[in-house]
């Protein structure tokens, strides 16, 4: 027989209790490679990792902070809402957890056999764990490149020393090739110490994809980098995202399934000529994790026999109908606030996919009480993804359409007169959000003046709620001087391992290896929006120009571009076309480049020319969106001298190209120093996380206190 006691259980935010992540990349992770974590702020090598939230159970059962939530921006925006000002969220009791305990004591003799047995069995498994260290270490000190590294490691030095004659060299006949070698090198473990918020508010990301288990494009790498630096500042974030068939479970830590809930989900059909309307109750599946250091709630339908809905083998693209999909997770995600009882501070929507939460929110969930305190922000990555939706699909979130299908609401104006009218889904989020971002300051003033298409007329509607935040690029994962996939490491007042990489390069790919030859690397999707004709041009004339070429991308043009890899550059000892993507090559290829082109056509953000900034090799762009506020040209007489960063043309023309690689060229042949320390500069470049991270929580609470 047994009774139980009630303790009350103090849990730390994070399921692992620190802020380290356990993310540089899938590849590493792959690797066993230890995992440190944010942006560019003070690192500790060997540190103990702190906590990064103090939360306790009372907090993961309340989930509200009892900051006060002022009323919403730009309210008369936002038509049929009265955003009045809501008090502190209630307080939650602690957590109970009912604990077993024995009535009956066993006698000395049973403990002493009980003792005995817990011995035998910790011996046994101690016993299995020698056997399986053993190759390990055998493994190691069988490999004497790993003598290069020097333990611990001190503030400010490489991971590798640079040591030519310890570098095993490459060939273009190695099967597998060498960008696929183990490193020969590990990081060690750093702990991140993160200037603290004194304010700390709960977060909560909704997102269709977060790196680096459920990443297609730049939109995932955006979420986890946001999400992590608010992390370590103190602040309690977490991250829904629908739970794929296709993601691997092993990859997200510390998964558990919390509950199930229901949420309401509409269909419309038609038989015969009549329409007809189904309301159901989907019963859905939480489940909690933590992905790339950050906490996570996946959802997905609890029944697999009933729906097909996020099942396949990749994120997008499987057999389901992905508009259904987003607009039932859209309310699966609010529902799932509400029934866990988390109110936050602040729901941070992104992209078409999830625009439907910032219309649910204000229109049933804070109108009806269920859900108080938050104040809402859409990020827009891309304007060229608006979310179209019929009235009657928009009942898969168990609301009507025609709700919302006026146009100072969510009506496509587009499709006026036209039967039957449509909603932009993108459009309604933009009504309905206090506060709407896109990811730089130059692409939110595109989209204001004709960049935006039919959007841009609602943009300047409530432009005094919309701006641009630069994005950020993860600096630990992209980090010269602790990179474990390079041959040798590099940082400003240490550049003799750029020289080597450029060589290894050189080398692994069957080119001449001269470094008198400026290396221009260009790491692309080959689609139309990355400038397709002006990388094909750039090719032909920096070969021309007596420099070297190497293109890593695939996309819709791959067809055309493998042709050429196999015609004319066949053999080519100085244009090597890689129509395929491998994480550690584009590592080595960022490492070796003197120069990295980005001659898009329209650039939202980009993250390439930041990326090659912190290798030490200068950027060439087309002056435009987030490249036009990230790179400065070293000759514009108007531009400070600190800022100066790289090469920048305006025209989508070839002429204009070239006259920005030709300056390159020259510079690189005549400037030897200039160009050296030009190196040196731009790597110092603060392109991180943690300051795009700031002027979020500039804007967060800038939602939470306007009146």
């Amino acid at each position: 027989m047994m009774s139980s006691s009630v303790v009350r259980a103090a849990a730390a935010a994070s399921p692992t209790g620190t802020c380290s992540s356990g993310y540089r990349h899938l590849s590493r992770a792959a690797l066993g490679i230890a995992a440190p974590t944010l942006g560019r702020r003070r690192r500790v090598m060997g540190a103990p990792l702190r906590p990064c939230v103090r939360r306790t159970a009372e907090a993961l059962a309340s989930d509200g902070t009892g900051a006060e939530a002022g009323a919403s921006i730009g309210a008369e925006a936002v038509a049929g809402i009265d955003p009045a000002a809501v008090g502190a969220p209630e307080t939650v009791s602690a957590t109970e957890v009912e604990v077993p305990n024995l009535v009956e004591a066993p006698s000395p003799v049973d403990n002493l056999q009980l003792m005995l047995q817990a011995l035998m069995a910790e011996n046994a498994a101690l016993q299995v764990k020698l056997v399986e260290l053993a190759p390990r270490t055998e493994d190691v000190t069988a490999r004497p490149e790993l003598a290069r590294v020097r333990e611990p490691l001190g503030p400010g030095e490489l991971l590798t020393v640079v040591d030519s004659a310890s570098i095993k060299w490459p060939t273009p006949e190695e099967n597998p090739p060498f960008w696929t070698r183990r490193p020969a090198a590990l990081p060690p473990a750093v702990a991140d110490v993160c200037e603290q918020d004194p304010n700390p508010m709960h977060v909560v990301h909704v997102t269709a994809e977060m790196a680096p288990i459920a990443k297609v494009g730049g939109l995932g790498d955006v979420v986890t980098g946001l999400a992590r630096a608010h992390l370590c500042a103190g602040h309690n974030v977490e991250v829904i995202l629908p739970f794929y068939s296709s993601l691997n479970e092993g990859d997200v830590e510390n998964l558990k399934h919390v509950m199930n809930f229901d949420v309401p989900k509409g269909k419309e059909t038609e038989w015969d000529g009549v329409r007809e309307t189904r309301m159901e109750m989907v019963s859905t599946s939480m489940h909690t994790g933590v992905i790339g250091g950050c906490n996570v709630i996946l959802l997905k339908p609890a029944a697999k026999e009933r729906s097909n809905i996020f099942v396949g083998g990749k994120i997008y693209g499987g057999s389901y109908n992905e508009l259904e999909a987003y607009l039932y997770f859209c309310r699966a995600a609010l529902e799932c606030l509400r029934s866990s009882g988390r109110d936050p501070q602040v729901l941070h929507v992104h992209e078409w996919q999830c625009s439907a939460v910032a219309m649910l929110y204000w229109d049933l969930y804070f109108k009806e009480g269920m859900l108080k305190n938050a104040k809402v922000m859409l990020t827009i990555h891309n304007m060229d993804n608006t979310g179209e939706c019929r009235e009657e699909e928009f009942i898969a979130t168990g609301m009507k359409g025609s709700l919302f299908n006026t146009l100072e609401r969510a009506m496509d104006e587009r499709t006026i007169g036209h039967n039957p009218e449509r909603l932009c889904l993108l459009k309604g989020a933009i009504v309905y959000s206090n506060f709407v971002t896109t990811v730089s300051p130059t692409y939110a003033k595109e989209a204001l003046n004709g960049g935006g298409g039919f959007l841009g007329k609602t943009l300047m509607k409530v432009s005094r709620k919309f701006g641009g935040v630069l994005n950020g690029v993860d600096t630990n994962l992209w980090d010269a001087a602790m990179d474990p996939v390079l041959p040798a490491n590099f940082k400003p007042g240490s550049m003799a391992g750029k020289a080597l990489c450029k060589k290894y390069l050189q080398s692994g790919l069957g080119m001449n290896v001269d470094s008198d030859k400026p290396l221009v690397v260009c790491i692309s999707r080959l689609v139309p929006q990355k400038g397709i004709d002006l990388i094909r041009h750039a090719i032909t004339h920096t070969k021309e120009q007596g420099g070297q070429f190497v293109l890593l991308g695939s996309g819709h043009s791959d067809p055309e571009f493998s042709a050429m890899a196999a015609a004319e550059y066949a053999d080519d000892p100085d244009v090597k076309l890689l129509i395929f993507y491998s994480d550690p090559l584009s590592h080595l290829m960022y490492a070796a480049a003197d120069m990295v082109l980005v001659p898009s056509m329209f650039e939202p953000c980009g993250l390439t020319q930041m990326i090659a900034m912190c290798y030490g090799a200068l950027p060439v762009v087309r002056k435009t969106g987030g490249l036009a506020d990230t790179v400065f040209d070293v000759d514009d007489a108007g531009v400070a001298e600190h800022l100066k960063n790289g090469f920048v043309f305006e025209g989508a023309d070839y002429a204009s190209m070239d006259r920005a690689l030709d300056r390159g060229f020259e510079y690189y042949g005549a400037k030897k120093e200039w160009w050296a320390s030009m190196q040196e500069k731009v790597m110092e470049v603060d392109n991180s996380w943690e300051r795009a991270g700031q002027e979020y929580i500039r804007i967060y609470n800038v939602m939470q206190n306007a009146v």
